[in-house]
């Protein structure tokens, strides 16, 4: 027998209290409506647990069977919660299907559900990390893409992780003036970097978070404004692992805050999601600027063959990252990406655990 089960057989309302009560002291109910001031139909009702015991009904209670009326209450609140606790557990089972096909060992894994087999336990904690009522209401916010699973737990994440960012309200002005100090951090590439880079973010007025890379979950970044379009959110994943790729990848977010509407959504990697071409070429243009300016590329790309020292000496001259400008010039064609000696160069982007 399962607890449902147990439960449902176990199940008595109090109805059943108020028929052993009359039994015992020899009333029918025809005599105990009668001495409620009720109809026949209506007290059978009761008696049923088809109507509940009112604070009017449980002051007639006490009056006709001697019994307080705060029992009845009682009584009745805790019938409530018992028959509130089945309908929530069968609701449970029925949603268990819904858990098929998401990441639920990595969010096992990370934290983010508790680590049981308790497949209804699962149900009812997904539904809390995604703030919905039932998988109906997941469905109509994340079903527009191929693997709206894993996709909808890596946004999520996001939204879990901007909370915990405390930020200013957005200044368009202000973000544009620290971008000087926003490329310095990207050359010098100091201790703590990605922190420093979320804190000039969040005095700006953006939350920026880095989620890990899920399985099935093929995106580069995404952007949207969150509460109540009051706050910018920019979600990086370390799905390539490469310090140029993190870099074009926040500029291009970037770019969709400082250029476009708040109701917009973007959500880049994912093909069958039909994005304004001209919006996303704007934040790919202006990433692209970002990390090397139009007259820093033609003198970076007017070159046949790229030695380190090549590199390392443009790097000081324009104080651009040597990784930077070794991923370009390979995006470029201008060398291989098996290049062993300019791989070397290279910085490798991989963001810690989870911790929500």
């Amino acid at each position: 027998m399962t607890d449902l089960e147990a439960k449902k057989l176990l199940l008595s309302c109090p109805g059943d209290t108020i028929q052993e009560t009359i039994d015992k002291i020899g009333m029918s109910q025809a005599e105990l409506a009668e001495r409620l001031g009720r109809s026949i139909p209506k007290l059978n009702e009761l008696i049923k647990g088809k109507a509940p015991i009112t604070k009017e009904t449980a002051t007639k209670l006490e009056y006709v069977l001697g019994i307080s009326a705060s029992f009845w209450l009682n009584l009745e609140r805790n019938y409530q919660d018992e028959l509130l606790e089945i309908e929530k557990m069968e609701f449970l089972e029925q949603c268990i299907e819904w858990l098929k096909a998401f990441p639920i060992s990595v969010m096992k894994k990370n934290g983010l559900l508790p680590n049981t087999n308790d497949k209804p336990q699962l149900v009812e904690s997904l539904l809390k990390f995604f703030r919905v009522a039932s998988p109906v209401q997941w469905s109509s916010l994340y079903t527009n893409t191929a693997e709206p699973q894993a996709i909808s737990v890596w946004l999520r994440l996001g939204e879990i992780q901007a909370d915990k960012i405390q930020t200013v309200e957005f200044d368009k002005r202000l973000i544009r003036e620290r971008f000087e100090e926003i490329q310095a951090l990207c050359y010098q590439k100091p201790d703590y970097w990605m922190e420093l880079l979320q804190q000039i973010c969040s005095e700006c007025g953006i939350a920026l978070v880095y989620t890990p890379c899920i399985s099935k979950a093929p995106i580069y970044g995404a952007t949207r404004w969150i509460r109540n379009s009051s706050k910018p959110l920019i979600q990086i994943t370390d799905r390539q692992k490469d310090y140029n790729a993190f870099w074009f990848s926040f500029f291009h977010e970037l770019a969709h805050i400082l250029l476009h509407n708040k109701k917009d959504i973007f959500i880049e990697g994912l093909s069958e999601i039909n994005q304004n071409d001209e919006k996303e070429k704007q934040a790919d243009d202006f990433a692209a600027r970002m990390l090397l300016s139009e007259k820093e590329r033609n003198e970076l790309f007017r070159n046949s063959n790229y030695p380190v020292e090549l590199i390392m000496t443009f790097s000081q001259k324009y104080r651009k990252n040597p990784s930077i400008l070794v991923s370009q010039i390979q995006r470029e064609g201008k060398a291989e990406y098996n290049d062993f000696r300019l791989n070397k160069i290279k910085i490798k982007v991989e963001f810690d655990k989870l911790s929500i």
